[in-house]
């Protein structure tokens, strides 16, 4: 028997998840492996498959956890070359990585450089590739001035490291003094604390904004952009935003670009997605990335945990480790 955590319901993480004991994953099929689990990141996406609110829905009973790092210990016919390898991945829904064990497709897992922290690999795939990701597709560049709402968050603090490291100016929102001093901290030039002042305002003119937070954010920061200002949608974690017209967009030149990184992106642009990550391992290798580990967790804490970040408790990244997986 194998541990793993799920949800039987939609509802609130902490109310609908629990770990259960569960009987040894079959053997993998033809181009699988299975990852004994070290660490998985948790995202807000985490939440929303909870809710039943993400775009893609599994229906119950299901396994959140989309970002995995752990050692492969089986593999199909065509997946041997991975044997015993390191990996990070984004296993396939409703499959989830909360578990000691996975068993995913092999071509969505990438191995690791020797002795890489399975904590920092578990923090990297959801939150950099998305931010790498809104920054190409925005096509941000060196002297650009890039706005990025909920700037201590794993998106956010992510965004920022990439944009500096991409020689952009780089302008956070967050909530707070100490959510504004973690926007500072990892490289933003202007921090503003959305409670005490208009970030409108207090912005002025961008070129890009980076918006994970939906709502009236949204639509706000549409008068922020510059002429052939980019604005990327990202997720709606305040609600949905209203309804843009598009004429407004048109008379204002602006590009508006929806991304969901984990829905499509290791599956439609699986060799891409592979060169980024090598890009990110050399980015972390250099220091210009910094994965921001909050807190750890055990997997009997990942609801309460995953209640934080809905709760928007938290900064940065929170990681469960799992026992027993990759040291």
């Amino acid at each position: 028997m194998i541990r793993r955590l799920c949800a039987h319901e939609h509802g609130e993480p902490e109310d609908v998840l629990a770990v259960v004991d569960v009987p040894d994953d079959p053997p993998p099929g033809p181009g699988q492996v299975t990852v004994a689990v070290s660490a998985v990141g948790l995202n807000f996406l985490d939440v929303m498959l909870c809710r039943g609110t993400y775009p893609v829905r599994p229906e119950p009973p299901m396994t959140p956890g989309v970002e995995v790092a752990g050692r492969v210990v089986a593999t199909g016919a065509g997946a041997e070359h991975l044997s015993g390898v390191d990996v990070v991945a984004c296993p396939a829904l409703p499959h989830g990585a909360l578990g000691d064990t996975v068993t995913l497709d092999a071509a969505l897992a990438t191995p690791l450089p020797d002795g890489f922290d399975p904590v920092v690999a578990a923090a990297l795939p959801v939150t950099y590739q998305t931010a790498w990701w809104a920054l190409e597709r925005a096509a941000v560049g060196a002297g650009q001035t890039v706005l990025v709402h909920a700037g201590a968050g794993g998106v956010g603090i992510a965004a920022t490291q990439l944009a500096v490291a991409r020689g952009a100016r780089v302008i956070c929102t967050a909530g707070g003094p100490a959510k504004v001093a973690v926007c500072r901290e990892n490289g933003a030039d202007l921090a503003i604390d959305y409670h005490a002042e208009d970030f409108v305002a207090a912005a002025g003119v961008v070129d890009v904004v980076l918006d994970p937070v939906g709502g009236d954010v949204f639509a706000r920061s549409l008068s922020c952009l510059d002429f052939e200002g980019r604005i990327v949608a990202i997720g709606a974690a305040g609600g949905p935003p209203p309804p843009v017209d598009p004429m407004a967009l048109v008379a204002a030149n602006i590009t508006l670009i929806g991304l969901s990184w984990g829905s499509a992106y290791p599956w439609r642009r699986a060799d891409r997605v592979r060169e980024v990550y090598t890009e990110l391992f050399g980015l972390c290798a250099s220091g210009a990335v910094r994965p921001p580990v909050s807190r750890t967790a055990t997997l009997d804490e990942a609801p309460a945990a995953l209640a934080d970040l809905a709760a928007r408790r938290t900064t940065g990244k929170i990681v469960v480790r799992v026992e027993g997986g990759t040291p």
